[in-house]
């Protein structure tokens, strides 16, 4: 039924849609892009199909307020999984902020913060803020599963934990904005020879035993499925179609990141002045078992990790 197989599908081609799939590339795996996601319609997808009062008033509030994250398909699972995850962040408070570029203050953590015995407590409640501040950001993103991306731990500013993964460098002055980070982004994708599905829209997602196994795309050509080895990214689409090429000028030189919190699916773009690093290792003096163990992870492949990644539903935030 597929009718080709990649490691991670991209649902929308906006700043973290193109920003995830530059990241995927990088760790030597294959990506589909597609542009556009499926628009709000005027009178909601439930549940039940057109017209379920329920469902149709959630996702009229969502659509509201979180609107690159509402799909109107005709998919009675789709549907349910996008209602499921607005759910999880309806009635937090969103602060969309003012649409300028984020940028955030982190520091790289020591070998004794990063290998110390000490685990720092986990508060899962506070994830669903998290995700809410990314769903209002044009920045954001959402991943269907929990992949290990070689991101690094980082400690911001305000003593927050932060889980960061830089895909280059950007010559940085006030005043650029939004339209300079995105001709930046897609610069980087044509380097990288990222291509976009610019006339595919998200038809449905593609369930098997209620494990998420790829998407179907609707395009000019009819439907096209496509089979993930990794999952599926949904963020906002690209409203420019096209931006030209980016022009550096003397200024900061900063870090372009995909920043996450532990156990998130949600992650944002932004910007930061200390490149994402982790410390060295201790030396090691312990056991046999112990040695053989730190070689194993030594040769692991970048992408071996999210390759025998588990690929699942969205569980209930915190």
């Amino acid at each position: 039924m597929w009718d080709t197989e990649v490691d991670v599908v991209v649902i929308g081609a906006g700043l973290g849609g193109l920003a995830n799939a530059i990241a995927v590339v990088d760790a030597g795996g294959e990506v589909l892009v597609a542009a556009a996601i499926s628009p709000v319609s005027a009178v909601p997808v439930g549940f039940g199909g057109r017209g379920d009062s329920t469902s149709g008033a959630l996702r009229e509030r969502v659509g509201a307020r979180h609107g690159w994250l509402v799909h109107d398909t005709l998919d009675l699972e789709t549907n349910e999984y996008f209602d499921a995850v607005a759910d999880c962040v309806l009635d937090v408070p969103v602060d969309a902020g003012d649409g300028s570029v984020p940028q955030r203050s982190a520091r790289n953590l020591s070998r004794e913060e990063a290998f110390g015995r000490q685990v720092e407590t986990f508060f899962g409640a506070r994830l669903a803020g998290w995700a809410a501040q990314c769903i209002a950001s044009p920045y954001g993103l959402l991943y269907t599963s929990m992949q290990d991306w070689r991101s690094t731990p980082m400690k911001s500013a305000t003593g927050e934990s932060i889980e960061a993964l830089s895909i280059g460098t950007i010559e940085w002055t006030d005043g650029l904005g939004q339209g300079a980070l995105r001709q930046w982004i897609a610069t980087q994708a044509r380097e990288r020879d990222i291509e976009v599905e610019t006339d595919s829209t998200l038809e449905r997602i593609v369930f098997e035993e209620g494990v998420i196994a790829g998407v179907v795309l609707t395009t000019p050509d009819g439907p096209f499925a496509v089979r993930t080895r990794a999952g599926v990214t949904f963020a906002p689409g690209e409203q420019d179609v096209d931006l030209g090429d980016y022009t550096s000028a003397p200024g900061d030189r900063l870090q372009v990141c995909i920043v996450g919190r532990t156990a998130s699916r949600f992650s944002r773009v932004e910007l930061m002045a200390t490149e994402p690093a982790t410390p060295s290792r201790p030396t090691c003096t312990g056991s046999r078992s112990q040695v053989r163990e730190g070689l194993h992870d030594a040769r692991q492949q970048s992408l071996e990790g999210w390759r025998c990644g588990k690929v699942h539903g969205y569980p209930a935030l915190g």
